[in-house]
């Protein structure tokens, strides 16, 4: 499969988005992560298998990449619906409710299916846990994507949080 990069020269950080379905199964409400958070890499944390046989000569293949992405310091601030449900889930010890996300990856410097639209990879069983929460001037409350379940190609009218995401 052949991808269009839609781009002038490189492609800047802010066109890679991370978004969560913060929304319900019939309504779906994408929000984007990353607020006031300088550096986020998705890891692909692959699972390498390295052997050497008889002859002597090395192989490794890579079986799968366990993606995630941490978001550090995540403030907890009014509207984000993110937080809030970390914070419920944390103080109701709903932990079975940290791997029911679906979350998507949006490449704002790839064109999508349509006019005006980036490429998105949909995981729909993902785990999203708090790392920790506390602070020195405000609260944060950092976290962790685990993508996973099954991965879908769609496509993103946007990159920020209220995109359209299908």
């Amino acid at each position: 499969m052949s991808y269009s990069f839609n781009l002038a020269a490189e492609a800047l950080r802010k066109s890679l988005v991370c978004f969560v379905d913060v929304g319900t199964p019939t309504s779906p409400s994408w929000e984007a992560q990353g607020y006031k958070t300088e550096d986020a890499s998705i890891e692909f944390n692959p699972d390498i298998t390295t052997i050497t046989d008889v002859l002597g000569d090395t192989y490794t293949d890579v079986n799968k990449f366990e993606p995630a992405i941490t978001f550090e310091p995540n403030t907890v601030r009014m509207g984000a619906k993110l937080t809030e449900k970390m914070h419920e889930y944390f103080i109701e010890d709903k932990l079975a409710e940290f791997a029911e996300f679906r979350a998507a990856i949006v490449f704002g410097y790839i064109d999508g299916g349509g006019p005006g639209t980036y490429l998105a990879k949909i995981y729909d069983k993902c785990t999203i846990y708090p790392n920790g929460l506390g602070g020195s001037s405000r609260v944060d409350m950092p976290f962790t994507i685990n993508y996973g379940g099954e991965v879908t190609l769609g496509e993103s009218d946007g990159l920020r949080t209220g995109a359209t995401i299908a």
